[in-house]
């Protein structure tokens, strides 16, 4: 399944979408940046950011999405700017890996930016 991450979607965790490039309920990208596939939501009750389930291709990956009310404080998107570049400075079985391009935005059909770190 493919789930889409725009927040005004009206039902992100369509089934119909499964093969689908872009979300039939809301007319946003599913496959993020041309690479990443979002699963499901594994949380968002953490403080700034939503956690969602994603694949690079075959790859298992977490995808954290800095919640829309947030993406107007500069503070809090420098702080989202620098959990992403001190997590891809970290190499540890038990902390996900963020590639160098890890940090980017995603502009769902709405266009409220979203900010995202994979």
């Amino acid at each position: 399944m493919s789930y889409c991450i725009n927040p005004r979607c009206p039902e992100p965790s369509d089934p119909g979408n499964l093969n689908n490039r872009i979300c039939r309920n809301c007319g946003s990208l599913l496959l993020l940046q041309g690479r990443y596939q979002v699963m499901r939501l594994l949380s968002d009750t953490s403080g700034f950011g939503m956690v969602y389930e994603a694949y690079k291709g075959a790859n298992p990956k977490l995808l954290k999405v800095l919640k829309p009310k947030h993406n107007t404080n500069p503070k809090v998107i420098e702080l989202f700017q620098q959990e992403a570049a001190v997590l891809s400075q970290l190499n540890h079985p038990g902390i996900p890996q963020v590639e160098s391009d890890g940090y980017f935005q995603v502009i769902p059909q709405d266009g409220e930016p979203l900010i995202l770190i994979t």
